[in-house]
């Protein structure tokens, strides 16, 4: 092999394990969320945060006066209490579905409520519950609690859909032995580059040529 073939392998192994170093990192930043009702597809606010873990949380109602809660969506565990607090006036909270079973009236009544008003329900019932402003459902004002195990989908890794997670696909899959094999590629790549660029190539090298 002459220098310009070997400097043309040794780059594209290297290139190779970065690409597969990318491609790990890319899978690593999956995370998995609920999957959750077409209803809430137009909510005004698309806020979601995982609150699982906390045995009590906080849903503003028309936070700086916008027609949404914040968060619109949230994820919770079963026993969780959450704390709807009113940031601005003229709204509700009344269930547009919720698990078999579960029993959450939503607001009290069917009257609304201004700044400064709260109260809190217990979400033991695992499911997803949907809800609605009233007032505002045409405006957006639409939420989401998604409790303990609910149907859940992966987001994330880069975009355009096109990564595949090898473990998918039945093989064992460790980020850290795929580091520690693009490191030592590289090394070796580095050290064959620099002796070939020191000492040159030997008299056989070139394959004879006269």
């Amino acid at each position: 092999m002459n220098r310009r073939d070997f400097l043309r392998t040794a780059g594209g192994v290297a290139g190779g394990g970065a690409a597969v170093a990318a491609g790990s990192g890319t899978a690593a930043a999956q995370t998995v969320r609920p999957v959750w009702s077409d209803y809430v597809s137009d909510a005004s606010n698309g806020s979601y945060e995982d609150l699982r873990g906390q045995s009590e949380v906080t849903v503003q109602v028309g936070p700086d006066g916008n027609f949404s809660f914040a968060p619109t969506k949230i994820w919770i565990d079963p026993g969780t209490t959450v704390i709807f607090e009113w940031a601005s006036d003229f709204h509700n909270v009344v269930v547009q579905n919720q698990p078999s079973g579960a029993e959450w009236p939503g607001s009290p009544g069917s009257t609304t409520y201004d700044s400064g008003y709260t109260f809190q329900s217990t979400f033991e019932t695992e499911g997803m519950y949907d809800y609605f402003c009233q007032p505002h459902e045409g405006q957006g004002m639409k939420g989401a609690i998604a409790v303990g195990g609910v149907e859940t989908e992966q987001v994330g890794g880069g975009g355009g859909g096109g990564e595949v997670d090898p473990e998918h696909m039945g093989v064992p899959f460790r980020p850290h032995y795929v580091g520690v094999a693009t490191i030592v590629m590289m090394v070796v790549s580095l050290v064959f580059t620099f002796f070939t660029l020191k000492y040159g190539e030997s008299p056989n090298a070139t394959g004879g040529n006269n």
